[in-house]
């Protein structure tokens, strides 16, 4: 009899703890690089959930329970980012928002599928994330389809022989996207001349600029982040004036500008966004990012606001006995800033890509 009533007390024990799970805060982890170079993308992703979490949460919350973020920083670090996932679990989070860049992803997926915890990375894009179930949804195209248009646009443009640098600290995106690009490259009949790889072995940017000017290619492609893009942008703007410069769209963030100036007029790169969308929803978000943050939103800041669009409404639609993976991938299309947002059965979404040109400090569209 003493164990029946035991046992009965375990039960109603977890059924009041469940009972308060479901009655108190919605516990977003988030995860994301919030200092040291690059750190801007991290920042303006945090900032756009910030922005989406104080919407829901002044309107009462999702079905009367407030949203909670805890933000960590991965610190480009994939130690440091799976402990933080280990700490979400023993936090009890609901669900996952970040990281910002794929060698973090990477390091998290083993860890977040082995614990069932739901993640949305607004920008993750290595090819090799898409199509597996997984617990990882991905907002972002991947670098299938942006390093292969920027092949085609650089022959396009008669950068037949171009020279790349690669970031070593996000080599799951950086080599993915060198990979996309060569095969889509070579087949137009264009040649990579030189690879060089920063943040690895102690190379300085200037040697880097030095090692990508030497052979006089048409173009150089950046596939860093928007810190290392604007530096080396300096650098190999004291060695040539006048050779074509593109980044890739990780780059793509206010700073870039900022920080690079006039060493990076003219520079092209693709944005997973219309900012010149005069649709209201857009604008409305634009104003109130710049409210609130006192700055204009970047790419990061635009697919976080999209993921956490899909997110709230996964959690306000549905079933209490619903795995909210489920309710994702079964989810209706979603109007986002720009687009529509949905996930297919394997948690990825896509995104329109608009090429856009540096120009007197502004990104400009490319017809």
């Amino acid at each position: 009899m003493w164990s029946n009533r035991f046992l009965c007390s375990v039960i109603l024990g977890c059924f009041f703890l469940a009972a308060c799970d479901q009655s108190g805060p919605i516990k977003i982890g988030f995860i994301a690089g919030l200092s040291g170079p690059g750190a801007d993308a991290g920042t303006a992703s945090l900032n756009a959930l910030k922005l989406a979490t104080q919407q829901i949460n002044d309107e009462g919350g999702i079905n009367g329970r407030m949203i909670e973020i805890i933000p960590r920083d991965a610190e480009k670090s994939p130690e440091t980012a799976q402990n933080h996932v280990r700490e979400f679990n023993d936090l009890g989070v609901d669900a996952i928002v970040g990281p910002i860049i794929s060698s973090i992803g990477m390091a998290i997926l083993p860890v977040i599928n082995d614990l069932g915890i739901v993640t949305i990375s607004p920008t993750v894009s290595a090819a090799e994330f898409a199509g597996f179930r997984d617990y990882l949804f991905r907002m972002n195209a991947t670098t299938r389809q942006n390093a292969r248009a920027y092949a085609k646009h650089s022959i396009d443009l008669n950068h037949n022989t171009v020279s790349i640098a690669l970031d070593g600290e996000n080599e799951a995106f950086t080599d993915s996207w060198y990979r996309e690009f060569l095969l889509e490259f070579d087949q137009l009949d264009g040649r990579v001349i030189s690879k060089v790889w920063i943040n690895v072995d102690g190379i300085s940017l200037a040697d880097a600029a030095v090692k990508l000017v030497e052979n006089s290619p048409s173009g150089i492609v950046l596939i860093t982040n928007s810190g290392d893009s604007a530096e080396l942008a300096k650098e190999i703007r004291k060695l040539s004036a006048d050779i074509p410069l593109a980044a890739a769209e990780w780059a793509g963030t206010e700073a870039l500008i900022e920080l690079g100036g006039a060493a990076v007029e003219g520079m092209e790169l693709v944005q997973a966004y219309d900012r010149y969308d005069d649709n209201p929803r857009f604008q409305k978000f634009v104003a109130d990012y710049t409210a609130m943050f006192g700055e204009t939103p970047g790419y990061s800041a635009v697919l976080t606001y999209d993921a956490a669009t899909v997110l709230f409404t996964a959690f306000k639609t549905k079933h209490p006995d619903q795995r909210l993976a489920d309710a994702l991938t079964t989810l209706p299309p979603q109007m986002g800033l720009n687009q529509e947002l949905m996930f297919d059965q394997f948690g990825d979404s896509n995104r329109n890509s608009y090429f856009v040109t540096i120009q007197d400090g502004k990104f400009i569209h490319v017809e």
